[in-house]
């Protein structure tokens, strides 16, 4: 896994996320980067697999890569989809050491921002303002899940396939559609049948 130092790199992006949820003070940008390294992704690469103990939390440069569980049948079911732009991890493993229950894979060659667990502390105590960027990120990342939550009891699988078609078109392009049968919660053949029925309307 081929890392460098993130002052080399284009990291444009993650300022501007950074920036969407917080006033980052002038001249920080640049020490607060120091904390993070860059690394890259083959497609299909494994990032972190159920049972380690996750070393880093993860800013997406470049790429797209997806958060999944297996039951003990053996069936994997996705949690999430990471595409540029997007923060992703298992923090609370993280932090306290212990192993994940998540797999994190690569779908397509990625190109990412990690920052270590000690250095996530380091950041708190260091850069104020990310104690705030962190608590705005994690308030809309569990908003989100409690949403998907609500629409897997209530919805019929085609509303919520027309609603990440709504939220998240160009993910369709880009990931397998067996990932977003699994991220739907619904079987690959239901997923064919709605576009079918969708196509036929």
């Amino acid at each position: 896994m081929p890392h460098s130092p993130p002052n080399k790199i284009d990291t444009t992006i993650f300022l501007e996320e950074l920036r969407k949820r917080v006033t980052v003070p002038e001249g920080e940008f640049e020490k607060f980067l120091e904390l993070w390294e860059f690394k890259k992704y083959k497609r299909n690469e494994f990032i972190l697999k159920a049972g380690e103990v996750p070393e880093f939390s993860i800013f997406v440069l470049e790429g797209c890569l997806r958060q999944y569980i297996v039951n003990e049948a053996g069936e994997e079911s996705i949690v999430y989809f990471a595409e540029e732009r997007h923060w992703i991890g298992d923090l609370p493993a993280m932090r306290s050491k212990s192993p994940s229950a998540f797999n994190f894979q690569a779908i397509e060659e990625c190109k990412l921002l990690v920052i270590s667990a000690e250095n996530w502390e380091k950041a708190f105590i260091d850069f104020p303002w990310w104690a705030q960027a962190h608590l705005t990120g994690y308030q809309k990342w569990t908003s989100m899940l409690q949403q998907k939550m609500a629409e897997m009891q209530t919805h019929t699988g085609e509303t919520r396939y027309l609603n990440l078609l709504k939220e998240k078109p160009k993910l369709f392009q880009r990931v397998p559609q067996h990932y977003i049968a699994s991220y739907l919660g619904i079987s690959a053949e239901t997923l064919s049948r709605i576009r079918k029925k969708l196509s036929r309307d």
